[in-house]
This record gives C-alpha cells, sequence and structure tokens, in this order.
C-alpha cells in the first residue's frame, strides 16, 4: 500500500524534528549544558523515539495517536512551568518546533490520512 504524500510529508517532519532535537543536544553537550549522562539519556529516548515514524510509515494507527499525546503532554508539561530544567536551547528549539508540530498533526490527521489508516488495518 502507498503512503499517501500527506502522510509522506507528516513523517519526514517527524524525522527531521527527532534529527534537530538530536543535533541540539550535541550543542548542549558541546558547550557544556548537559552533563554527559542527560547527553547519554536524551539519545537513547530519541533513538526510542524514532520507533514512531517508522510505524506511522506502516499505517499503525495507534502509533499515530501516542505520538500526537506524548507531543501535547510535551507542550503542556512547558506551559506549566516544566521548562525550569530545560537549557535556553531546548525551549527556543521547542518554541520553534510547535508550527511543524501543527503541521505534522493535520497532515496526520486530515479526511485523507485518517482514510489511509483506516485502510491499513
Amino acid at each position: 500500500m502507498n503512503i499517501p504524500k500527506n502522510i509522506n510529508h507528516a513523517i519526514i517532519a517527524i524525522w527531521f524534528t527527532l534529527a534537530i532535537s538530536a543535533v541540539t543536544a550535541v550543542i548542549d553537550k558541546q558547550i557544556g549544558n548537559i552533563s554527559s549522562d542527560m547527553f547519554m539519556f536524551n539519545l537513547v529516548i530519541y533513538g526510542i523515539l524514532c520507533v514512531f515514524p517508522y510505524k506511522i510509515s506502516k499505517g499503525s494507527n495507534p502509533a499515530r495517536y501516542i505520538f500526537t499525546i506524548l507531543t501535547v503532554i510535551g507542550y503542556l508539561f512547558m506551559l506549566g512551568g516544566g521548562t525550569t530544567d530545560m537549557t535556553k536551547l531546548d525551549v527556543a528549539l521547542s518554541v520553534i518546533l510547535v508550527p511543524i508540530d501543527i503541521f505534522i498533526f493535520y497532515r496526520l490527521f486530515n479526511s485523507e490520512g485518517n482514510n489511509w489508516f483506516a485502510q491499513a488495518k
């Protein structure tokens, strides 16, 4: 089954956000904003999150919803004051990624996306 263009755009955007987040972790480590342990923890988390674009590309509807829920929870946590332990670079990146995440959600949940995920079962 071919992946619709909308879903493919969302998958590419998810990979982009994961890659830019990993690059940000490397920069934070290089300038001394985070410890080696925190750096490794971040990379492990980003590695685990790589499951989402893969599973979404295979038509996994639960992966689509879990990705969305985790992303929204992350933003709600930030709005609730959860930025005190984040570096300035992480906070700035999170703000910059908001429009990209909205784009991803739109692409994943528009009618074409909903139809494709329904058929992919």
